[in-house]
């Protein structure tokens, strides 16, 4: 019996481990954004910590915001890029929607802290489906068009 360990066996795995906790680099430089942003208004009112989505309708690919207390907002591509793809895209609004890192503390996959068999209370939407789940709303993004402001109506 060795007792010491086989040298080839130490290579590769020093070589697999190398690449551990390294996940893959965006190429932002492939993306053409432009730096959206907009106010929305509820009968009036700023929206306050709504989740704006800018949705591609052709690839599903989106950008998101949160509204503050003035109910402005400014789009981002992921949790280090803002902006926005250019184009037509599909607006949803919504205060129910919940964004891991933009405004929830729980991670992707995180059943969070809550113990077996209680259920998560449900956040009421304060937003119509007309301008979330089915909505109605569409920007057209370009160089020349980033500012999207919308009044949205409760009834």
């Amino acid at each position: 019996m060795r007792s010491g360990m086989n040298p080839a066996i130490v290579l590769l795995t020093s070589l697999f481990c190398a690449g551990c906790g390294v996940g893959p680099s965006a190429r932002y430089d492939a993306v053409d954004l432009a730096p959206a942003s907009g106010i929305v208004t509820l009968d009036g009112q700023p929206l306050d910590s709504a989740v704006v989505l800018f949705e591609d309708p052709v690839n599903g690919t989106f950008s998101f915001g949160l509204t503050d207390s003035s109910g402005r907002y400014q789009l981002q591509l992921d949790s280090v890029k803002h902006g926005v793809t250019m184009g037509r895209k599909t607006v949803r609004i919504s205060t129910a929607l919940k964004i891991p890192g933009l405004n929830s503390t729980e991670e992707v996959g995180d059943p969070g802290s809550e113990s077996e068999g209680a259920k998560k209370e449900a956040i009421p939407e304060k937003v119509p489906e007309r301008y979330n789940r089915k909505s109605e709303l569409v920007a057209e993004v370009s160089e020349d068009q980033t500012t999207f402001d919308f009044a949205l109506a409760s009834k």
